[in-house]
């Protein structure tokens, strides 16, 4: 009997030893993954880059991307990317660049259905009402929020019914294209004490995303976050990581490691190539960082070449 007893005693040692290891192993597997993800974060927001590297850095990346820009202008200027074309007629006026003129004068040269688009590139371009309204009729959310944003006066859909002025409605790609829509209205009607305020709210919810984006640094949010006005939002880190993700070809693809731009991991043996969409992006990015806020970034302005 007294032996039994004893082996269940043994029994119970044994299994509080096994629970107490067990619960230490968990404890040190939480602190080693708080250290791990605190490292991420760190790495993902905090630059170590000297001012004068990361001048260079960007100088070079610059360059580089302008080579692509001329490689592929025939197809930028055939696939007419209104959006694209803005992007590049905004960044030509912080830096006088000819393959973005060049761009721009092509498309506005050229025949383009609907017409009314080409109001993106020049403000004073007269707008057909009854054109701009088929076009918001027959175009997916997000060109109807920036088709309306540019003639508000002629558009005959509502904010409210497209629910452009909601603060928490859109995430993701809906988000981003939301900032924009209302960064245009505002250059449309003018700056307004609620409008300026929603606008910085949808910001601060891209950047805060962008806090967290491990995977990659989405170039559209850093991108748009700059556009509206706002680079003490972007942190140089996020600046320093798209020119990392720069490619061999000069260009950009939206993806750093096995991340696109929307979160899903793309596996694949090979990168896929620059694309023109990412690469305008990124352009913008760096041309509003080195040429429109240089300050807020550590650098000089840097004189045209």
């Amino acid at each position: 009997m007294a032996k039994e007893h004893k082996t269940k005693e043994s029994n119970i040692v044994k299994r509080r030893r096994i629970l107490r290891k067990a619960v230490i192993a968990l404890l040190v597997s939480a602190v080693l993954m708080g250290v791990f993800g605190m490292a991420l974060l760190v790495c993902n927001n905090v630059s170590f880059v000297s001012d004068e590297a990361f001048a260079k850095q960007m100088d070079a990346a610059i360059e580089r991307g302008l080579v692509w820009i001329r490689a592929h202008k025939g197809e930028i200027i055939e696939r007419r990317n209104i959006g694209l074309l803005k992007m590049l007629n905004e960044i030509k006026q912080l830096r006088p660049t000819p393959v973005f003129s060049d761009i721009v004068s092509s498309f506005m040269a050229a025949p383009c259905q609907p017409q009314c688009w080409k109001r993106l590139i020049d403000p004073n371009w007269l707008i057909d009402e009854l054109e701009l309204n088929e076009a918001i009729k027959n175009e997916y959310l997000d060109n109807k929020w920036t088709l309306y944003a540019m003639a508000p006066d002629k558009a005959k859909i509502t904010p409210i019914r497209m629910q452009l002025f909601e603060p928490r409605e859109w995430s993701g790609r809906e988000l981003v294209h939301q900032l924009n829509a209302l960064t245009i209205l505002r250059e449309t009607e003018g700056a307004s004490r609620e409008l300026d305020e929603l606008i910085e709210h949808l910001a601060n919810r891209l950047s805060n995303e962008l806090v967290f984006d491990i995977g990659l640094v989405d170039i559209g949010k850093v991108a748009f976050i700059l556009k509206a006005g706002f680079p003490e939002k972007i942190r140089r880190k996020w600046v320093e990581r798209i020119v990392t993700a720069q490619l061999p070809d000069c260009g950009w693809d939206g993806r750093l490691f096995c991340f696109t731009s929307d979160s899903r991991p793309l596996f694949g043996f090979s990168a896929p190539p620059s694309n023109q969409h990412a690469t305008v992006l990124a352009l913008t990015a760096l041309y509003l960082v080195r040429y429109q806020y240089p300050d807020h970034f550590g650098l000089e302005l840097s004189p045209y070449p």
